[in-house]
C-alpha cells in the first residue's frame, strides 16, 4: 500500500472534535409521518463507553422509535454529583424530527433547533458525524451495521453461560468486533480499536418496548430558549457536516453549545475575552477536562487568550479559583506556562502541587506565532494545540505548521508514528476546510505556494469537497 493511499484511509479521532462538536449530537431531520404510533416499537437501550482516557465509564441512556423519535440520557458521574447518583439524568437530547433540544438540568434550560436537511432518517451514530464512514454503525442499528458490512462471523462461544456470537469487522486502521447474545442477536459489548486508542461500550440492557410519547418531549419545568446561532438554519449537509460559521458573538456561556461556538470560532469575534473564565468552567462542567487527550486544544487555545490580555490573567486565575485541583494543576497551569508570560509562569508554579504530565508530555514551549520553528510536532496533540491557538487567534502560521508534516508523505522511510500524525494532520484540515472559511482560504494558498504539500493538500480539498456536498 503506498503512503498516500495509506493516509487517505486513516481515519482519526482528533480532540478537536470535542471542541466542536459533541460525537453524541445526532444528525435530525423532516420527516412527514405521524408523530407517534401507539403501536410502533422502542428500543431502549442502557451502555457505558470506556475509553483509555476514561477508564471510570460514562453510562448513557438512548431510546429509539421509528424514523424520527429520539432521545439520550447523559447520566450524572458521582464525582460531580451532590447526590453521588449515577443514575441522576445531568444533561439530555430529545429529538422529534425536525426539531431537537439540548437540554441542561443543571441551568434548567432547553435549547431549541430546528433543522432544515432533507435527509429523513434518525442517526444516533457511535462514532462522531464526521467519521462519514462509519456513520451507519448507529445505537439500535449495531447489527445491521456489521451485516451490512459483511464482517467475520464466529459462533457458539459460551461467555458466562451465554451462547455468544462475534463480529469483526476491519476498515483501515480501525477494527469493530461486535458481541451479542446468540439467541436473539442482542448486542453485549462493542469495541472500536482506532490509532488514537480504543473505545468499548458494554450494554447493561437493550430492551424492545411499546413506544412512550411522553419520552419524546423535554421535561416541562425547563425553559426553552432557541439556539442563538443554530436555530432555524441548516445545521448539517445531508452527509452529516457541519457547514456554517456563526454570523454574531457569543454574548454568554450558558450551555455547552455557547461554549463549543466561543472558542471554535472566538478568532471571528474576538471582542469578549473575559468569557475564557465561564469558557474554562463549563468545559470542566462538561467533563472534557477529565479526558486527558481533550486538555492540549483548550489550555493551548487559552494560552492564547492569556498571552493577548497579561493584565486580566491574575484576575482570571482568582475568578478560576472553583476549579478542582486537578484541573488547575494539569489544564491552568499548562495554558499559563504556554502563554510564555513571564507572570503567568510564576502563578503555574505556585498552583502547581503535583507533576504536570501534560507539560511533560508534551514540552512547557510558549505557543507565540513568532517561536513555532521551536516546537517539534511528534504527537497529534500537538496538531490540536494549533488548532486550539488558530481558533483563538486566526493566524495562518498555525495552520502553516499543522501543513508542515503533510510532507513526511513524501519521506523514503517513514515511522509508524510518523503516518498517524501526518494523517490525523490530513484529517482534521479537511475537515475544517468544511467548518472554516478562513482554513480553507489559506489551504487553497498553500497548493499554489508550497510544493512539497501540494499534492496531499489537493487531496484534502478535494475530501472537503465530497464532505460538504
Amino acid at each position: 500500500m503506498s503512503r498516500n493511499c495509506l493516509a487517505q484511509r486513516v481515519a482519526f479521532l482528533t480532540l478537536l472534535l470535542i471542541i466542536a462538536t459533541s460525537a453524541m449530537l445526532p444528525a435530525f431531520c423532516k420527516d412527514d409521518s405521524s408523530l407517534m404510533n401507539k403501536n410502533m416499537s422502542m428500543k431502549k437501550i442502557v451502555v457505558k463507553c470506556y475509553s483509555d482516557s476514561d477508564i471510570a465509564g460514562k453510562e448513557q441512556t438512548i431510546y429509539r422509535c421509528g424514523q424520527t423519535l429520539g432521545r439520550v440520557e447523559f447520566n450524572r458521574s458521582a464525582k460531580n454529583s451532590a447526590s453521588d447518583s449515577e443514575g441522576e439524568v445531568d444533561r439530555l437530547i430529545v429529538i422529534s424530527c425536525p426539531d431537537l433540544w439540548i437540554c441542561s438540568m443543571a441551568d434548567g434550560l432547553a435549547e431549541h433547533m430546528l433543522d432544515k436537511d432533507t435527509d429523513s432518517r434518525l442517526r444516533l451514530p457511535i462514532m462522531s458525524i464526521k467519521q462519514k464512514d462509519f456513520i451507519e454503525l448507529e445505537f439500535g442499528r449495531e447489527v445491521e451495521f456489521f451485516k451490512t458490512k459483511k464482517a467475520k462471523q464466529t459462533e457458539n462461544q459460551e461467555k458466562e453461560g451465554t451462547q455468544t456470537r462475534s463480529y469483526n469487522f476491519v476498515s483501515g486502521p480501525v477494527q469493530f468486533d461486535l458481541v451479542t447474545r446468540a439467541a436473539d442477536d442482542i448486542p453485549l459489548k462493542l469495541t472500536i480499536n482506532t490509532p488514537q486508542g480504543k473505545k468499548s461500550f458494554e450494554y447493561k440492557s437493550y430492551e424492545i418496548q411499546a413506544c412512550n410519547d411522553d419520552l419524546f418531549k423535554i421535561p416541562p419545568n425547563l425553559k426553552v430558549v432557541e439556539s442563538k446561532n443554530r436555530a432555524s438554519r441548516k445545521h448539517y449537509s445531508q452527509k452529516g457536516i457541519a457547514t456554517h460559521e456563526p454570523t454574531a458573538p457569543i454574548a454568554e456561556i450558558k450551555t455547552d453549545t455557547d461554549w463549543q461556538l466561543w472558542q471554535t470560532y472566538y478568532y471571528l469575534f474576538p471582542a469578549n475575552p473575559d468569557l475564557i473564565v465561564a469558557s474554562l468552567k463549563r468545559a470542566e462542567d462538561s467533563g472534557s477536562l477529565d479526558s486527558i487527550g481533550a486538555i492540549p486544544p483548550i489550555a493551548a487555545f487559552a494560552s492564547r487568550i492569556f498571552a493577548k490580555n497579561p493584565q486580566k490573567i491574575s484576575y482570571w486565575v482568582e475568578a478560576l479559583g472553583s476549579l478542582s485541583a486537578t484541573h488547575k494543576n494539569q489544564v491552568l497551569s499548562s495554558a499559563l506556562v504556554w502563554s510564555g508570560v513571564p507572570a503567568a509562569k510564576d502563578l503555574a508554579q505556585s498552583m502547581s502541587k503535583s507533576e504536570n504530565v501534560i507539560l511533560k508530555e508534551l514540552g512547557d514551549i510558549p505557543l507565540d506565532a513568532e517561536n513555532l520553528e521551536t516546537l517539534k510536532i511528534n504527537s497529534p496533540s500537538h496538531l490540536d494545540m494549533m488548532w486550539g491557538c488558530f481558533m483563538a487567534t486566526g493566524d495562518k502560521r498555525y495552520i502553516q505548521k499543522i501543513i508542515s508534516v503533510l510532507a513526511w508523505f513524501d519521506r523514503k522511510s517513514l515511522q509508524l508514528s510518523e503516518i498517524l500524525i501526518a494523517g490525523a494532520a490530513e484529517w482534521s484540515l479537511s475537515s475544517n476546510c468544511v467548518q472554516h472559511k478562513l482554513v480553507r482560504q489559506i489551504v487553497e494558498e498553500e497548493v499554489k505556494t508550497n510544493p512539497e504539500a501540494k499534492e496531499a493538500l489537493l487531496r484534502i480539498l478535494k475530501t472537503a469537497d465530497s464532505d460538504s456536498e
